[in-house]
C-alpha cells in the first residue's frame, strides 16, 4: 500500500534533495528482470519564483494559499520554509501517493506520475503558465502538439531555464557504506535552454477528467496524507493535513482563522470578480463554478475535457472583496519536459547543434539564475537502447527559503554567467554531486543525501585532467610530425655522404672556380691604372658638384612624398615648402554621433564603435534638448578600433556632449566606458579587453551631465591612458 511520505524542511546550508516515492517502482523493477534498467540521464535547472501571499499580485509567485485546501492553513505561525516544504508535501507528495495507492494503478507502465504531479503542482500554486509553441521553436508539427512558457515579461518570469545530460554516475562500496555518485554538471561556456518545450502525456495512470479522492479505511484519517492518521508524528512538526484542490462538497473552502471563503472568477466581459456561490449552499450554481465543475471533497482533480488548453483563468478567494488570495492559473494539464532534440526547431534546422549542451552553448543562449534542480531517468530495454522512458527522479532545492523584507519569502538563486566574446567578460561553471542511499524500509521511499562544498571544485580537477591529456596528446601528434621532418632529412644527409658522384660535381665547380680566379689575376696585375681613373672621376664629380663646370646640378624633388598632416607646395621650381595641413582636432567621417540612432541597442548598454584616425580624434553626442539631457535607462559603451590606425603616445580623443547624458534617474545609475585594443595586442582572449576609461554616473553629476572628456595616451603598448574631465 502507497504511503504519502514525510520530509523535513530544506537545511540551512547544502541543500536538500527530496526524491520521488515513484522511483522506487523502477528501481525494484530493474532489479527483478533483465528487460527493463535504470540509469540516471538528465537533469532541468529550475528559478523558483519567490513566494507571496498577495491578495492583487497576478505575477507568477509561489502562494500556496491558491490551493483551495491549503488556504486556512498559511496563517503567519511559521516560516516560509516550513510553508514550502508543506505545501510540496500535503499537495505534491500526497497526490503522487494517492493516485499510486488506487486499485486502478498501473505499475508496470513505464512512465511514472511523478513530473506530471511536480508540474500540477507548480501551476496550481501559480508558479508557471505557458502558451502554445510556435514555428521557431518546435520544429515540426508532426510530434503533435507542444507548449512553451509564457514569454518573460513584468508579470511573468520563466521558470525552467536550463535541460542538461548527467554524463558522469559512480557507484561507491567501502566498508562502511554503498551509494552512487550523481554528478550533475553545468560548463562554463553554457548559458540557459534558447527554448524549452513541454510535451502534455495522458495514459492510464493520468488522464483528463481524473477524480482522485482520499477514501481511507479510517473514516477519520480522510482529511491527512495517504496512509496517515491524527496519531501520525511528523518529525519536522510540519501538517499532516492535505492540501485537496477540492476540500469540501460545496464551492467554498473552511478557514478556522476567519469564516469560510467563497471562490471567485474573473469575468473579462465586465472587468470585475463575480462570486460562485455563497456559502454554504451544498450545490453550485450552475451559472457559475471554480476551475472545476462539481466539488467533490477530499479530492484531486485533472483538467477536464483534454491536456490540450494553455489557456489561463484568473482565480480567487476570499470571504468579499478585496479578495485575500488572486492569482492567474493554467488550464494546461500533464505537463513534462520534452527532451528529444529532434523537436527543437534551435537544433533541428542548425546542423552544428545536435545536443543540448551544443544549444546552449549557441549564441541564443544568455546567462541565467536558478534555485532548483530536477533529477531525470531513464527506463529502458538493454536489448533495444532507443526504447526508453524518461521520468523524474527527485528534486534538489539548493538553499533554504529565506524571508523577504516586504512579506513573503524566496529561494537564494545562483547566476550562471556565459562568456561574452565582445565585451571579454568572463562565464563561469557550477558542479553539483549528490550521493544517493537507496533505502529498503517498506514504510517510506527516501534517499540519503550528501552535497559537499568541494563538489565543484573535484569535477573540475576531473576535467582539467581530461583536458591535460587532450593537450598530451596534442603535442604527441606535433612531435611526431617534427620527428618525420626530421627523418626525411637525415635521410638525405646520409645519401650525400654515400653518394660519390656528388663528390665528383663539386671536385668540378672548384676547379672551375679556381680557373676563373687565375684569369682574372691579369686585371689586378698593374692597379696604378685603375686608381689614376678613379681619382680623375672623384675630381670631375667634385667640380660639378661646386658648379666649376658648365654642367647645372638640379635635384630630384619628386622623392619627397606627403605624409599625414603633411602638405608640400612644389610651385616654385627647384624648392619644396613644407606645410602643416593638420589642425588642433583631426574631424573623421562621424564626428556628432547620437545614442538613438547611432548607438547599437543591448540588454544591459548602448555600444558604439568609432574608428581611430591620426591625431586628435573628436566625437560629440548630441540627444536630449536644450536644458533637458538625456535620459538613459543603461550603460554607454564607445569601443575605440585602432586596427588601422594605432595609438601613439601623446596622441588624444575628446568627446563632448551638446546637451548633455542623464545616467542616474528612476531608471537607475549607470556609466559611461571607453575600451579599445581590437586587436587584443594584449593577449587577454578577447578583443576590445581593454578599459582606458571608466566615468560613473557621479562624474556626470559634478559636471551638471555635460562634462568635456579628454583621453590621453600615455603608454600605447600597455593601453595606459590619463582621463581629464572638464
Amino acid at each position: 500500500m502507497a504511503i504519502a511520505p514525510l520530509i523535513k524542511p530544506v537545511r540551512l546550508q547544502g541543500g536538500t534533495f527530496y526524491t520521488f516515492s515513484s522511483a522506487s517502482e523502477d528501481l525494484g523493477l530493474s532489479f527483478n528482470t533483465a528487460t527493463k534498467k535504470f540509469r540516471f540521464s538528465k537533469f532541468a535547472l529550475l528559478d523558483l519564483p519567490d513566494i507571496q501571499n498577495s491578495s492583487t499580485n497576478r505575477e507568477n509567485y509561489m502562494q500556496f494559499r491558491n490551493v483551495p485546501g491549503a488556504f486556512g492553513t498559511i496563517d503567519g505561525t511559521k516560516s516560509w520554509n516550513d510553508y514550502f516544504a508543506e505545501s510540496f508535501q500535503n499537495y505534491c507528495l500526497n497526490l503522487e501517493a494517492l493516485i499510486t495507492a488506487l486499485p486502478g494503478y498501473d505499475p508496470n507502465a513505464d512512465r511514472t506520475v511523478t513530473e506530471r504531479v511536480f508540474f500540477k503542482w507548480l501551476k496550481e500554486i501559480g508558479a508557471i503558465r505557458f502558451r502554445q509553441a510556435i514555428a521557431t521553436e518546435q520544429s515540426s508539427t508532426s510530434y503533435g502538439m507542444r507548449f512553451v512558457e509564457e514569454d518573460e515579461s513584468l508579470s511573468y518570469s520563466p521558470v525552467v531555464k536550463y535541460i542538461g545530460d548527467i554524463n558522469v554516475v559512480n557507484s561507491v562500496r567501502n566498508n562502511f557504506n554503498a551509494y552512487s555518485e550523481v554528478y550533475i554538471h553545468v560548463p562554463t561556456s553554457h548559458g540557459d535552454s534558447p527554448a524549452v518545450l513541454f510535451d502534455t502525456i495522458s495514459d492510464s495512470n493520468y488522464y483528463p477528467s481524473a477524480i482522485f479522492t482520499n477514501d481511507p479505511p479510517n473514516p477519520l484519517a480522510i482529511e491527512y496524507l495517504v496512509g496517515r492518521d491524527a496519531s501520525s508524528v511528523q518529525p519536522a512538526n510540519l501538517s499532516l493535513l492535505a492540501h485537496y484542490d477540492s476540500d469540501t462538497a460545496g464551492f467554498y473552502t473552511p478557514d478556522p482563522v476567519a469564516v469560510n471563503a467563497d471562490f471567485y472568477y474573473f469575468n473579462p466581459g465586465t472587468n470585475a470578480f463575480e462570486l460562485w456561490e455563497i456559502a454554504p449552499f451544498p450545490t453550485p450554481n450552475p451559472d457559475f463554478f471554480w476551475w472545476y465543475s462539481n466539488p467533490v471533497p477530499n479530492s484531486y482533480f485533472t483538467e477536464p475535457g483534454s491536456f490540450s488548453s494553455p489557456q489561463n483563468d484568473i482565480l480567487g478567494i476570499g470571504t468579499g472583496l478585496p479578495l485575500s488570495a488572486e492569482f492567474v492559473r493554467s488550464r494546461l494539464d500533464g505537463i513534462s519536459l520534452e527532451f528529444n532534440p529532434a523537436v527543437y526547431s534551435g537544433i533541428a534546422n542548425d546542423p552544428a547543434i545536435t545536443n543540448f549542451g551544443e544549444f546552449a552553448e549557441s549564441y541564443a543562449a544568455q546567462n541565467f539564475e536558478f534555485n532548483t534542480v530536477l533529477v531525470y531517468y531513464d527506463l529502458y530495454d538493454p536489448n533495444v537502447p532507443a526504447n526508453f522512458t524518461t521520468n523524474l527522479f527527485g528534486v534538489l532545492v539548493l538553499d533554504n527559503v529565506d524571508p523577504l523584507p516586504s512579506g513573503g519569502g524566496y529561494i537564494p538563486r545562483l547566476t550562471k554567467y556565459k562568456p561574452n566574446a565582445i565585451t571579454g567578460a568572463n562565464g563561469n561553471s557550477y558542479a553539483f554531486k549528490v550521493n544517493l542511499k537507496f533505502d529498503i524500509n517498506s514504510q517510506d521511499t527516501a534517499v540519503e543525501t550528501s552535497i559537499n562544498d568541494y563538489n565543484t571544485f573535484s569535477l573540475d580537477l576531473f576535467l582539467d585532467a581530461l583536458n591535460g591529456l587532450k593537450n598530451s596528446t596534442s603535442i604527441l601528434e606535433s612531435n611526431q610530425y617534427l620527428v618525420e621532418q626530421l627523418r626525411v632529412q637525415v635521410m638525405g644527409l646520409q645519401d650525400l655522404v654515400i653518394n660519390t658522384d656528388n663528390y665528383a660535381e663539386i671536385n668540378i665547380r672548384l676547379n672551375n672556380i679556381q680557373t676563373a680566379l687565375d684569369n682574372s689575376q691579369a686585371v689586378f696585375a698593374n692597379n696604378q691604372n685603375l686608381l689614376n681613373l678613379i681619382d680623375r672621376n672623384y675630381q670631375e664629380i667634385l667640380n660639378i658638384y661646386n658648379n666649376y663646370t658648365s654642367v647645372q646640378m638640379a635635384y630630384n624633388i619628386d622623392l619627397l612624398k606627403e605624409g599625414s598632416g603633411i602638405f608640400l607646395d612644389k610651385t616654385v621650381p627647384g624648392e619644396v615648402k613644407i606645410n602643416n595641413q593638420m589642425q588642433l582636432f583631426n574631424i573623421g567621417v562621424k564626428p556628432l554621433l547620437s545614442i538613438v540612432s547611432d548607438f547599437l541597442l543591448q540588454p544591459t548598454n548602448y555600444r558604439y564603435i568609432h574608428p581611430l584616425t591620426e591625431f586628435t580624434n573628436y566625437v560629440k553626442i548630441t540627444d536630449g534638448a536644450v536644458g533637458s539631457p538625456y535620459f538613459l535607462d543603461r550603460d554607454v559603451i564607445i569601443y575605440i578600433n585602432d586596427t588601422n590606425i594605432k595609438w601613439k603616445k601623446g596622441q588624444s580623443m575628446r568627446i563632448t556632449f551638446l546637451y548633455g547624458i542623464d545616467l542616474s534617474n528612476t531608471n537607475g545609475n549607470f556609466n559611461f566606458i571607453v575600451y579599445s585594443d581590437a586587436q587584443d595586442t594584449l593577449n587577454t582572449g578577447f578583443p576590445y579587453n581593454a578599459e582606458i576609461a571608466y566615468i560613473p554616473y557621479s562624474e556626470f553629476e559634478l559636471k551638471d551631465n555635460r562634462p568635456t572628456i579628454e583621453l590621453i595616451c600615455l603608454d600605447p603598448d600597455t593601453y595606459t591612458f590619463a582621463v581629464d574631465i572638464f
